[in-house]
This record gives structure tokens, C-alpha cells and sequence, in this order.
């Protein structure tokens, strides 16, 4: 569904994503990892076309033009960021409707002789928007202004934005941030049921136990290059990951790493 190829992103003389290739199946539930700096959200910008970006990105099999969000948005790339982008003063359903660019019957005809056909559009619209708040378990709150809802309510409304543009590949970017235990169970149930509806996604995350429940493959990030890949037990034992998280080898004696 998605093959990214050699993608590299620098800044001055910086590479912050280092020739990174991986491919993600249809339906598949790929997690990101890495320490911090890796180059975890810096590649998801390049996915989304936020930075510039070098080499070469398909989704579903068509080429995707780098470097232009409305290019990735069209190939039914859809992005869920680390802090909630949303629109405090519109209501949460208003929110959710922000998602899509289709703007049929907007224009003057919509306004006039085609009206009935503009209303019927928006009813769909409406409609979509307000099942995907259900499906994340907000609806209850469509109309509430979104300033009013809860940090983890904020992250499902976000969610729920990413949905209802029907995305083919939708990218997560630290989704369990700042939320409980109990919160974080949660989200792992949807999101659970989100893949189980047939979308393909990448989550990037610091939650070690959240995302080996969740995923089906892990790729490693460490300064901006892919050190290893893998069902998550097989990541976990490679010595390259040991060492990026630990410093040293679990193997290595103690006073041989100071």
C-alpha cells in the first residue's frame, strides 16, 4: 500500500532521514521506533510532503510527488500529529468536516438552481463526519465547541478528522502521548478496530508495551537510518536496538561500558 524509497530529508548539513526504505502492506499495522532524534516524525513530514524531501514515495502503486501536502492528501495519505491540530472555536463536528476538500455545489449553482443537490451533499457530508465521530466515542459531543473537550477527547477528535477523509494509509504520530493507562487501552481498542475495518497504518510511538500489542512489524530508527526490522520479538533481540537504547550490549559487563 505504501513503499517509500531511499527518502532523505536534510537540514543545513543534517541529515535528519538518511536513505530510509520500508514498504507497508494493505492492512498491514507498521510501527516506527526509535530514540529521540531519530528521525521518526521527521520521515512521517516527508510522507505527508511538510519538508522537502528526497527520493521516491508510492501509495497503492501510483506515484506520490514529495514535498507537496496536497499531493499526499490526494493519494489518501492522512496524518494524526503528536500535539492535537484542531480549531478550539468550531464545534467538534465542524472539526471532523474540515477533512474534506470537496467542494461541489458550493458555488453559485449550489446556492441557487442546484441547491437541493448542494443540500443533499452536505447531508452526506454531515453524515460521515458524524460517524466517525461515533467510531472513536465522541459524537455525544458533536456540537460542543472542541476547546471544551479533555486532552485524550481532543486526540480521538483528531482521529476522527483523519477518518472521515477516508483515508488509504493513515500515519499516527505519538497517539498515546499524555494519556493514562486506561486511555491508552482504549485507543489500542480502536485502533485495533480501526485496522480490522481494512486501513493500513504507521504508528510512531515511545509506548514499548502499546505497540507491541498492536503491531504486526517494527522498524527501527537511530540518527536518521533504518537499523532494524521485524515482528516485534525479533526487534527486541537485535543487538543494533539493544545498543541505541541501552548504550551497550545486555551481554556487555556493566563497568566495561563506563
Amino acid at each position: 500500500m505504501l513503499k517509500a524509497d531511499d527518502i532523505t530529508v536534510a537540514f543545513g548539513g543534517v541529515r535528519a532521514v538518511d536513505g530510509v526504505s520500508l514498504e507497508v502492506a494493505e492492512g498491514e499495522l507498521l510501527g516506527l521506533v526509535g530514540p529521540n532524534g531519530s528521525g521518526k516524525t521527521t520521515f512521517l513530514n516527508a510522507v505527508c510532503g511538510i519538508v522537502p524531501a528526497r527520493g521516491s514515495l508510492t501509495v497503492a502503486g501510483s506515484a506520490v510527488r514529495l514535498g507537496r501536502p496536497p499531493a499526499a492528501r490526494r493519494a489518501g495519505i492522512a496524518r494524526v500529529f503528536q500535539a492535537p491540530q484542531i480549531y478550539g472555536q468550531l464545534s467538534c463536528l465542524d472539526n471532523v468536516l474540515l477533512s474534506t476538500s470537496d467542494r461541489r455545489w458550493r458555488g453559485l449553482a449550489g446556492a441557487w438552481p442546484a441547491r437541493p443537490l448542494m443540500w443533499r451533499h452536505e447531508r452526506l457530508r454531515w453524515a460521515k463526519a458524524m460517524e466517525a465521530l461515533d467510531t472513536v466515542g465522541i459524537a455525544g459531543h458533536a456540537t460542543e465547541p472542541a476547546a471544551r473537550l479533555s486532552y485524550g477527547r481532543l486526540r480521538l477528535l483528531e482521529l476522527a478528522r483523519a477518518l472521515a477523509g477516508d483515508p488509504v494509509v493513515l500515519l499516527l504520530d505519538e497517539p498515546s502521548a499524555g494519556l493514562n493507562d486506561a486511555e491508552t487501552a482504549d485507543l489500542a481498542t480502536l485502533l485495533r478496530e480501526v485496522r480490522a475495518a481494512g486501513n493500513t497504518l504507521v504508528i510512531v510511538d515511545h509506548k514499548i508495551d502499546f505497540l507491541d500489542a498492536l503491531c504486526d512489524r517494527l522498524v527501527v530508527l537511530e540518527l536518521g537510518q533504518v537499523i532494524a526490522r521485524g515482528t516485534p520479538d525479533e526487534v527486541w533481540r537485535d543487538e543494533r536496538v539493544i545498543s541505541a537504547y541501552l548504550g551497550k550490549s545486555l551481554e556487555e559487563p556493566a563497568d566495561a561500558a563506563d
